[in-house]
């Protein structure tokens, strides 16, 4: 399993390299694509990053202006990150270049073993 990750990273990062972005970053924009507007913390829990960390990669996406920050409506001690109006553009683009990291590290399997492995993965993950 640990060599499979490794391959599926590297050819991620790779199909992400041209964006500019990491693939924890593409990650997050994709969390926050999908959910519309997430504090922090549950940015973090989408993700799977320890909360010591996101607000370091809160701070390189909003420097990269694909994320914006606001008060939390109910909470002042928390933040709310959405995405930017470059996030939304960006977005497309990571889903297209994620799909082909996923085509080319699935390569070597039939569509049915794809389809196997992806269903159990997700089993893994919940």
């Amino acid at each position: 399993m640990r060599r499979a990750y490794h391959v599926a990273k590297a050819n991620t990062g790779a199909a992400l390299n041209d964006l500019g972005i990491t693939p924890m970053q593409a990650a997050a924009v994709m969390a926050v694509r999908r959910a519309g507007t997430l504090s922090q913390a549950e940015l973090g829990r989408a993700i799977g990053m320890p909360p010591a960390n996101v607000h370091g990669l809160v701070a390189r996406l909003v420097k990269l202006q694909l994320i914006e920050t606001r008060p939390h409506p109910t909470d002042q001690r928390q933040v709310s990150v959405a995405l930017a109006p470059a996030g939304l553009q960006h977005a497309e683009r990571i889903a297209t270049s994620s799909a082909a990291a996923q085509e080319t590290t699935l390569a070597p399997l039939a569509p049915a073993e794809r389809e196997v492995l992806l269903a159990l993965l997700a089993r893994i993950a919940r």
